[in-house]
């Protein structure tokens, strides 16, 4: 089968990204590579971190697909650890010598060891390439054009938008939450079943054409029979997991899937229902973390307002208006009030309903906003301690759940952060408070091309979680660290051309909010702590680096800086 696609992409001052169109076959040609990065588009790890999936996306067309793989991250975290004693470790599956014993970090090479005479790429003196094959456990060929890749909230589900293939791409995976199971170096998908990619029965390596939910408008529960629309990019997922959206690049419309895993016994995701009327664009979406005991309204009118009110919303933006929208998701359009029971989710007929705009004033433009990241750590803090106090009343507890949370955008107009709100406000003379107002504060410039955000915490010097806002700029290949206590940047990282995704060592938002300390990695390793390395993926030159992101050792020298290097740099064919 030919498929034919105008790629778009996030920058448009990269020729490459701009200039690439055409069709690809699903079936004849070159299959991609199994085992390397491809232009990698996602990254996520599993919940108990042993292992890293990646999406690759073929973006240049040289294959027949793109490419979903699983690697050992417990090898590549003891690895790196390794590394960051000795990069000439000879334990290291190097692909060129690295630098010379003593020289890292204080006095590395200027010049490449492999004797060539070039200038050392970024980042790789004291983290040279390793020969990522020796990580892959499993590896499947999917669609190509995939955007990003996400893990479902229970770590059983990965989700994989595929603009080629126009759908949602699935595939099931085992958790690996027992904390003293770890995979052991010569490990397989069957020895170690949560490095397994089931995606159907595979032809060729290519995932079962039941994989790629809104593709087939007859399949099991997608009821109103729809195909998805083209260009599929952004997506979220809703709190309990039910429920996955995803945005449009060149359309008005979002898309609303089942995620299939509502009941005790899951069954396949499938396209619910298509909205249309939002911002031409949509590049960005987020879901709306509603507090513990939140209700719409206060006073007499609170029951009537919750029961018709569901607490499942996502806030989009686009690349074309400076505007917010507030996407509202209703269990039924018989009945908004009644959830649905598990044996009627396969024909239950839920949809999305666009309920408000906010518009977005406080940069030049507004317009071209492309990601979007809602910190509601204040709130989980105090609803934490409240849960400790047994004397904590009702009052108190609904006071947590307003507490605003804070609310970033990546804005490309200028190329800037937006800081504000999300909820905290009274509205004057009701006593009715809303849970879902929008106010915003400041607007912090960046470096070009800023195109992701991602919440997640760094080690502190006390051993403790501490929160960080990484915001991603593909064109300057740059990472900014932004405090969002202090209200202030904190760093600046320089990492490959082109980064694309973040994805880091598993956390729990909770501890994070409380800055509990941070345990160590069970099974012990040489110091190492559960929770310590981002990944990097480097969409440009198809691999990706380790950030250290430990600031409690003794020797900080490595702290915010790229530790290793996963598989070989491989430039853009004709760059």
């Amino acid at each position: 089968m030919n498929r034919c696609i105008f790629p778009r992409f996030l920058s448009a001052s990269v020729a490459l990204f701009s200039a690439v169109s055409g069709c690809y076959s699903t079936g004849d040609g070159l299959s991609p590579p199994e085992k390397s990065l491809y232009f990698p588009v996602g990254l996520a790890v599993s919940r108990g971190g042993n292992v890293l999936y990646a999406v690759n996306s073929d973006f240049d067309l040289q294959y027949n697909g793109g490419t979903i793989q699983s690697y050992d991250l417990h090898l590549i975290r003891k690895h790196a650890v390794l590394a960051i004693a000795n990069p000439a470790d000879p334990a290291l599956p190097t692909v060129r010598p690295a630098a010379p014993a003593g020289s890292c970090p204080s006095n590395p090479p200027a010049l490449m060891t492999d004797g060539s005479g070039d200038r050392q790429p970024l980042g790789e003196t004291c983290a040279p390439p390793v020969n990522s094959d020796v990580y892959v456990r499993d590896s499947a060929i999917i669609g190509a054009f995939a955007t990003t890749v996400q893990l479902s909230h229970d770590g059983t589900r990965l989700f994989v938008p595929t603009r080629g293939d126009t759908s949602l791409f699935w595939a099931d995976v085992k958790p690996d939450d027992d904390p003293n199971v770890a995979p052991d170096e010569n490990a397989n998908a069957d020895s170690y079943p949560s490095f397994k990619l089931a995606c159907g029965e595979r032809s060729g390596e290519r995932c079962a054409k039941t994989h790629y939910a809104g593709s087939d408008p007859n399949a099991p529960g997608n009821v109103r029979n729809l195909s998805m629309p083209g260009e599929p990019f952004a997506m979220a997922q809703s709190s309990d997991g039910s429920v996955v959206v995803v945005t449009h690049q060149a359309s008005n419309q979002v898309s609303l899937f089942s995620s299939g895993l509502s009941s005790s016994a899951p069954v396949d995701p499938s396209l619910k229902y298509i909205l249309a009327g939002v911002p031409v664009g949509g590049t960005a979406l987020a879901a709306i973390p509603y507090g513990d005991t939140m209700s719409r309204c206060s006073g007499a009118a609170s029951a009537s307002c919750d029961a018709n009110t569901s607490r499942v919303a996502f806030l989009e933006t686009s690349r074309s208006v400076a505007l917010m929208s507030r996407l509202r998701y209703y269990d039924t359009d018989g009945d908004f009030t009644k959830p649905i029971p598990p044996a009627a989710a396969a024909t239950a007929r839920p949809l999305l309903v666009l309920e408000a705009s906010y518009g977005i004033a406080v940069n030049v433009s507004g317009a071209d906003s492309r990601d979007i990241a809602i910190d509601p750590t204040p709130r989980l803090a105090c609803e934490k301690r409240l849960s400790r106090d047994p004397a904590a009343t009702s009052e108190q507890k609904e006071a947590c759940s307003r507490l605003p949370a804070r609310l970033f955008v990546a804005n490309r107009s200028p190329a800037s952060l937006l800081v504000g709100e999300l909820g905290g406000r009274v509205v004057a003379g009701t006593g009715e408070y809303d849970p879902d107002a929008i106010s915003w504060h400041a607007s912090i410039p960046l470096a070009n091309g800023p195109s992701r955000l991602y919440l997640a915490p760094i080690v502190d010097g006390a051993g403790n979680y501490a929160l960080r806002l990484f915001i991603v700029c593909f064109d300057a290949a740059t990472i900014f660290v932004y405090d969002p206590k202090a209200n202030a940047l904190e760093s600046i990282v320089r990492v490959a051309p082109g980064p694309f995704a973040l994805a880091f060592d598993p956390f729990d938002l909770t501890d994070v909010a409380m800055g509990e300390a941070v345990p160590a990695h069970e099974p012990a390793i040489d110091g190492l702590k559960k929770y310590r390395f981002a990944y990097v993926a480097s969409f440009t030159n198809s691999y990706a680096q380790l950030l250290d992101l430990d600031s409690s050792r003794p020797d900080k020298s490595t702290f915010m800086k790229v530790v290793y290097t996963l598989g070989k740099p491989t430039p853009p064919k004709g760059s």
